[in-house]
């Protein structure tokens, strides 16, 4: 199995190369047989098409019989896509290579019916689908000729394997069993009905070598006919004498070695070496023999031998070479019919379409791609189906070129699908003048349609014969009976053919004719025109356009006076036309003004009748209105109803207001027609429940408010409820369209109260307390939303607002964007806000001209110039005695609170409630860790409801339940010094500490007041411990070591960390692996203040 995998790869490798390389069949058609005859496997054999599926799913059928007209169904189909991959594979792509076509009734049949066609387009690479068939995608320039070629073998030994199989000639029909149920029986039927004893005998094998003379076959025996090589024959030489097959007698197209020399055409050699053990020969290729064909035409087979002209010509080149007159004396040698050798092979056939002779394996034309059973009408009707995608037809009588939107061509006028009118002689009989006096002056040519009006036997115009005559044609030449010359006598041809004279005569009147409907359409004048000025103007001089421009104009005067003379009957007023009409019917009558008059009052009369039937009765006022609208129905209409919608017009453009619709009036059509023609309500329907709903007892409903409710719905109860809204701040009842709503939440409340909420608001309140008067939303601290909600609430307020508030909100609104901004500062000394574009620490306020630090925002001194913020501070400690007789109290107020949204400082401690709002921009925060307090929670796992903040636990609002002794510890085990005696000379009393206090309402700023205790340096414990965590919160100091067991498992709870117990865990080794994972699960603060 081995080996024979090697000898796979090593015949595919050389039949790819090949193919790929020169895309010729013949070349590979050895690799392939051996490849086919290979005892593999399907799937084993062939890895790139679905062999097997294909053949398992083609195969099906309730006995052999059926099963075998599936197969060579699939055969036909896989020949099909074999010229796919040869056309693909070849130096020389067909034109339209890269689209396959479904409308062909060959590949529907076939590939388009079978399972798996298709896909084997795919793998050629014909991917993208189109409505009528498959393409290349338009990034693929050319195809994959290698993988191509690899598929098209396969493709090639497929069809060859099946060939076999249908005719029992494969050497291993065993790969099929297990794929072809009924290929068991097939057998046993074949064996019954040619048993393996028999054999045939090949005709013309009686000269070849010893042991040679019969040659065994597994094929059933033919017919035996009488050919070169059986029938009796005194003298006739055999088919390996004269050169042919040795079988068939056909040309020879190989040679075989392994066979003594035996020559064989492609059929014979198909079949014979089919057999296993001559399988493997190495056959010579031999070149096939010239066929002595004509050397004009180079398609037929010559005639007759023209020593003067030195032509070997067939009968049809013979009698038109000769008919000329310095030629027509030769005396030509008659040749005999060639020999069955040299004729065309039967391993052969010839298109019926195109004459082109194909190989037998061929199912379609080489060069039209027909079928090869295709007759001459199947080739008419497919012309038809596919002239819709042609972009130009040639017309058969004048040959010339139309484009594909036009019926009848262009020049005479002949239709598209019209066949070529039969010729005649070119030299038609002469008439007499006894014939000229019989005839009439003017006659009609049936195929031009030409008028003649002259007395002749053909047509000026395409010198065809008139009918009725029979003009002489001459007679055909005839061989003569002299077995060496034969002298053909044929009529001298007049010296110009008079049908390229015809041709070239309408060629150039139909291309002027294309030339001056160019100019016309540059001058704005129509084809039509241009083609009945032609007509009418004859052979004058003057162009069609300047014609049109001075002459037409007279003659629609002629053609109107024309319609007027005419008397349609007795007393009736004479017909008025406008130009407009005539015009119309000159250029429907192509020019003449006699059918002109004719089509035009035939017109008048069918508008007249059209109008009649509208109810419009007096003619002469139709007639009116027709000849000012150019004979148009609809705008005669308009000028027929203006008088009649006179009184309605002058009610719609007058200036009085319209009366006002009473809902007692007893007439309620009247009432709804009303309302559907000042309103616009969509059906009778909802006028009935408008008015139904104002005439309800003790309703105070409004007719707009109705109206606008009835437009939006039709359900009654609806409706009711959308006009009774209660505004929930005064209680009052409105309809829904005069309530107010913010985008934030599903409140409404009347317009009143809503613009006065927002008024108040915005005079006396923070812009961020611009939220619903009734749920108090959005969040003001969620930023994401913010934005999105003042950009909306800008646009519901523009019409609401008076001009001086809404400008006050939007300053307000402005100054709220510009705290967001790095530069934006606050002034230390009088709280105003600026932009500092500035790169120097030392800021003067724009408002008070007082200095302060840009970055630590303290007042500014002289000794701040050259020391940074720091070194500033520790040089106040150490030299300003000022200072130091504050002590931690001014640590504590320099290092207050800073807005964590627009950064404006206080000078207050973080002691008391941890809820601080920032009075500038209201943004609610925790003091401690500068978390935003909100209602509602962002965090998806909180189940807290109310104001409240996430606090780290490295926040004061945790670490102010511990004692000082507590905090003191944390400090001295990372080695942080802190203060515990009071500063020099100051006196122990009550803490003096600057606190946020409410007092009557309001938050003002006042001392601490609390009594001060030992070891605290001064300072009341609640600003002791504030000063702790202070240095706690500087260092980054966690302290979580110095948690309780009960601590711990309430923080891995808070931060929702797992503190499952394991089931052998003791509590030191549980409460030290929760404590770790509580460190490195939780991060401290990221937004703790951490001063120095």
């Amino acid at each position: 199995m081995t080996d024979i995998s090697k000898r796979l790869d090593e015949i595919r490798s050389r039949a790819e190369s090949s193919l790929s390389s020169n895309g010729s069949a013949q070349d590979v058609m050895d690799d392939v047989q051996a490849m086919a005859n290979l005892p593999i496997p399907l799937s084993a054999k062939y890895c790139r098409i679905p062999a097997e599926i294909m053949v398992k799913e083609n195969s099906a059928g309730a006995s052999w019989q059926e099963s075998v007209a599936s197969l060579e169904k699939l055969f036909t189909a896989l020949s099909i896509l074999e010229k796919y991959g040869l056309n693909l594979t070849s130096p020389t792509r067909p034109k339209y290579w890269r689209s396959v076509k479904f409308n062909n009734p060959v590949f529907r049949a076939t590939v388009g019916s079978i399972k798996g066609g298709k896909e084997v387009l795919h793998l050629y690479g014909y991917s993208s689908e189109q409505p009528d068939g498959l393409s290349f995608p338009e990034e693929v320039t050319d195809p994959n000729v290698k993988e191509v070629a690899a598929l098209t073998l396969e493709v090639m030994s497929l069809r060859l394997e099946l060939e076999m199989l249908i005719k029992n000639t494969h050497c291993s029909p065993e790969t099929f069993k297990a794929i072809i149920p009924l290929l068991k029986g097939a057998e046993d039927v074949q064996k019954q009905k040619w048993p393996a004893s028999d054999s045939i005998s090949l005709p013309g094998i009686g000269e070849t070598p010893e042991g040679m003379s019969q040659l065994r076959s597994p094929t059933p025996p033919a017919k035996q006919t009488p050919g070169p090589g059986n029938t009796p024959s005194t003298g006739a030489p055999s088919a390996a004498d004269r050169g042919g097959c040795n079988v068939c007698g056909n040309t020879p197209t190989v040679m075989c070695g392994g066979c003594s020399s035996i020559k064989f055409c492609n059929n014979c050699d198909l079949v014979y070496h089919r057999h296993p053990d001559r399988a493997s020969h190495i056959r010579e290729r031999l070149q096939a023999p010239v066929l002595d064909n004509c050397t004009i035409c180079g398609s037929f087979p010559v005639w007759a031998h023209c020593p003067t002209c030195k032509q070997r010509q067939c009968e049809t080149c013979d009698k038109l070479y000769h008919s000329h007159p310095e030629r027509r004396d030769h005396n030509r040698i008659p040749v005999t019919a060639p020999p069955k050798s040299m004729r065309p092979s039967l391993s052969s056939w010839e298109c019926t379409c195109c004459t082109t002779v194909n190989e037998v394996q061929a199912v379609l034309c080489g060069t039209c791609d027909r079928p090869r059973l295709a007759s001459a009408a199947s080739t008419v009707l497919e012309d038809s189906l596919q002239a819709s995608i042609v972009s130009e037809w040639q017309c058969k009588s004048c040959t010339v070129m139309n484009s594909s939107s036009s019926v009848l061509c262009t020049v005479c006028e002949r239709p598209r699908l019209a066949t070529r009118p039969p010729t005649t002689s070119a030299h038609p009989a002469a008439a007499t003048p006894e014939r000229l006096r019989t005839t009439d002056t003017k006659w009609m040519c049936q195929f031009c349609t030409y008028a003649n009006s002259k007395p002749a036997d053909t047509c000026e115009m395409c010198s065809l014969p008139r009918p009725g005559e029979m003009p002489k044609t001459p007679t055909a030449p005839m061989l003569g009976t002299r077995p060496n010359a034969i002298p053909l006598k044929t009529p001298a041809p007049s010296i110009e053919n008079s049908d390229f004279k015809r041709q070239k005569q309408m060629r150039d009147e139909g291309l002027k004719l294309i030339q001056e409907i160019r100019e016309g359409e540059k001058r704005g004048v129509t084809p039509e025109e241009v083609y009945a000025a032609v007509r009418v103007s004859g052979g004058s001089s003057v162009k069609p356009c300047d014609w049109l421009h001075s002459e037409l104009p007279h003659l629609l005067d002629e053609i109107c006076a024309m319609a007027a003379s005419v008397q349609r009957d007795p007393g009736d007023p004479s017909v008025r036309l406008s130009r407009a009409e005539a015009k119309c019917a000159w250029l429907a009558a192509g020019g003449d003004a006699e059918k002109a008059v004719t089509h035009v009052l035939r017109n008048r009369r069918a508008k007249m009748e059209e109008l009649f039937s509208l109810g419009f009765r007096e003619a002469d006022k139709c007639e009116e209105a027709l000849r000012m609208s150019g004979g148009e129905v609809r705008g005669a209409l308009s000028f027929l109803q203006r008088p009649l919608l006179e009184e309605f017009h002058k009610r719609v453009w007058s200036d009085l207001p319209e009366p006002t619709i009473n809902i007692t009036d007893p007439d309620r059509q009247r009432m709804c027609r009303r309302l559907l023609a000042l309103y616009g309500l969509p059906s009778w329907g909802r006028c009935e429940l408008a008015l139904s709903l104002l005439q309800e007892p003790d309703t105070q409903y409004s007719l707009e408010d109705v109206l606008q409710a009835v437009r939006e719905s039709h359900d009654r109860d609806f409706i009711r409820r959308v006009l009774a809204k209660e505004c929930p701040i005064c209680l009052s009842v409105f309809p829904h369209n005069k309530m107010r709503s913010l985008t934030s939440c599903e409140c409404s409340v009347c317009c009143d109260c809503f613009k006065q909420h927002f008024t108040i608001t915005v005079r006396d309140k923070h812009i961020r307390e611009m939220v619903c008067p009734v749920c108090g939303s959005p969040d003001i601290n969620d930023p994401e939303h913010l934005n999105t909600y003042f950009s909306t609430l800008d646009i519901q307020l523009r019409d609401c607002l008076e001009a001086e508030v809404y400008d006050l909100f939007h300053k307000k609104l402005i100054e709220h964007f510009l705290i967001q901004d790095p530069k934006f500062l606050w002034c230390s000394h009088c709280s105003y806000g600026f932009i500092y574009d500035g790169d120097q620490a030392k800021v003067t306020c724009p408002q008070c001209k007082n200095s302060f630090c840009a970055q630590c925002k303290k007042a500014w001194e002289a000794q701040h110039a050259d020391l940074s913020c720091e070194q500033f501070q520790a040089w106040k400690r150490e030299n300003d005695p000022e200072y130091q007789k504050q002590g931690l109290a001014g640590y504590l107020r320099d290092n207050g609170i800073t807005c964590p949204h627009c950064r404006f400082q206080y000078a207050l401690t973080k002691g008391g409630c941890m809820h601080f709002t920032c009075s500038q921009c209201r943004y609610q925060f925790c003091s401690g860790c500068n978390n935003p307090f909100h209602t509602t929670c962002s965090v998806a796992q909180c189940s807290v409801s109310g104001l409240h903040a996430h606090h780290p636990r490295d926040c004061l609002f945790y670490l102010r339940d511990w004692i000082p002794v507590q905090l003191q510890a944390l400090l001295q085990k990372n080695g942080v010094p802190f203060n515990t005696d009071p500063p020099q000379g100051a006196q122990p009393g009550q803490c003096g500490v600057m606190e946020q206090k409410d007092e009557g309402g309001q938050q003002r700023d006042l001392p601490c007041g609390a009594q001060c205790q030992a070891g605290h340096a001064g300072l009341c414990e609640k600003h002791y411990k504030e000063y702790l965590v202070s240095l706690i919160n500087s260092h980054s100091l966690d302290p979580a070591p110095l948690f309780e067991n009960n601590d711990i498992v309430v923080a891995c709870r808070r931060y929702q960390v797992d503190d499952r117990r394991g089931e052998v865990e003791d509590d030191i080794t549980y409460f030290t692996r929760l404590l770790k994972k509580l460190m490195d699960e939780v991060p401290l603060g990221d937004k703790v203040p951490r001063m120095k």
